[in-house]
């Protein structure tokens, strides 16, 4: 049986791995924007968009259409993720907090990979430790597995590596939505706060 410390470094490396491996197949899609944030921004096809059924932190269902109206930043990961994805949704709400009272103009939502483990209160402890006005999303496997893929999120979970404390191998994106839930920007894994806020200013 491997230590929870083991899983958790095997959990980071095949992470990072998979990163190289999404940039790889979005890569085939996408080409570099130049922008506030250079080559942090790739380009998207219009028809990215994902349309979802989900449940929120608090228990209310939830669709895009809830968003209408603000612009969102979107990311997907998982509550038990050792490293990035803290790292992208603390990165997430510093670009929000540098954008000062525009920042009031977006809503940053998280939507979960692992909808098994990460439940509605286990979601609602942790997205209050990003930002106060962040939304998690979660529901039925088959719904979140769905808007990911739509996203082009690569996402795996790695049982075969240990059954109760798995690591699950996920793409690390950030997605800017405009107001009518369709997607103006995607940001690389390590984009700085400060690119990603004056990229999103100029959409503002």
């Amino acid at each position: 049986m491997l230590s929870y410390r083991t899983v958790l470094i095997l959990g980071v490396t095949i992470a990072v791995a998979a990163l190289g491996t999404t940039a790889w197949i979005l890569g085939s899609r996408l080409t570099q924007e130049k922008t506030a944030a250079g080559e942090n921004i790739v380009s998207v096809p219009a028809d990215m968009r994902g349309p979802f059924d989900l449940f929120d932190h608090t228990g209310r269902r939830t669709t895009e259409a809830d968003f209408k109206g603000e612009k969102v930043l979107l990311y997907f990961g998982y509550t038990f993720c050792p490293d990035i994805c803290p790292t992208s949704l603390q990165d997430m709400s510093a670009a929000l907090d540098a954008l000062g009272p525009e920042g009031e103009k977006l809503r940053p939502l998280f939507i979960t990979v692992d909808p098994d483990r990460d439940t509605q209160a286990h979601l609602a402890d942790y997205v209050a430790l990003f930002h106060e006005r962040m939304v998690g999303l979660t529901g039925p496997k088959e719904r979140t597995d769905a808007v990911a893929r739509d996203f082009r999120v690569y996402h795996s979970i790695r049982t075969d590596i240990d059954p109760v404390d798995y690591p699950v191998d996920h793409s690390s994106y950030t997605y800017l939505m405009d107001e009518d839930w369709n997607l103006m920007l995607v940001f690389r894994h390590g984009t700085p706060p400060d690119a990603m806020a004056a990229a999103i200013k100029e959409r503002l």
